[in-house]
């Protein structure tokens, strides 16, 4: 149990499933035209139907193995981590109603990664977290020109990540937390984290936002 009480969620990177325990552009032109989220302008309501999608795509030329991840928490307590790691692809018409579709181990895939969340079950999120981290092949995301694309029914967002300081190895890119009328409320985060001998990237940003989950170490098998 945490120490407020909650059951904690073990996050099983072996291939498992884990337990459950400024003012923005008004809808009309956020609908019309991709909007780039700064620090300045961060925000952004997700509403409609569907799907949200957040597709992440970087420079080829970096050869580096990028993961796209999601950490989900819902109203009852049930948590999960869909990520590459561990085969965690997670499942969009069933628990956690988040998925991934591949695992672009070098870049050269032109669709990149993309996570799809059933916005037909965004009442039951309390919050999500996407985040990306290198799993090999560079020492920072300084050269990587990593960009993020959010689709959804009510517009389409952008966030590039391209101011990392020297060293990091991952990104908490964005939160999505219960906005008013049943909407979802998407804050741009982009903020860089350092992998620790003891602490995982994971397990840094999860400590950060407060998700409670209990990680296990795994690996990817070869190519």
């Amino acid at each position: 149990m945490s120490g407020d009480g909650r059951q904690r969620v073990t996050i099983d990177l072996t291939g498992g499933r884990g337990a459950a325990g400024g003012e923005g552009p008004r809808p009309s032109e956020s609908r019309s035209r991709t909007v780039d989220l700064t620090r300045r302008t961060p925000r952004a309501e997700i509403s409609g139907r569907g799907v949200l999608q957040m597709n992440l795509n970087w420079s080829v030329a970096s050869e580096a193995d990028l993961d796209l991840g999601c950490m989900v928490l819902t109203r009852d307590g049930a948590g999960a981590a869909v990520q590459p790691l561990g085969a965690q692809f997670g499942d969009l018409d069933a628990w956690p109603y988040v998925s991934l579709d591949r695992d672009d181990r070098t870049g050269e895939s032109s669709d990149g990664e993309t996570l799809r969340i059933s916005l037909e079950h965004r009442r039951e999120f309390t919050k999500l977290l996407v985040y990306v981290y290198i799993y090999e092949g560079a020492a920072d995301f300084r050269s990587l020109k990593g960009v993020v694309t959010v689709t959804a029914p009510s517009g389409t967002w952008r966030i590039h990540l391209d101011d990392s300081p020297s060293g990091a190895t991952s990104c908490a890119i964005a939160l999505l937390t219960p906005g008013p009328r049943a909407t979802l409320d998407l804050r741009r985060e982009v903020r860089w984290f350092t992998a620790e001998p003891l602490l995982s990237n994971q397990q840094l940003m999860d400590a950060a936002y407060g998700f409670g989950f209990a990680w296990v170490p795994g690996t990817k098998p070869p190519l």
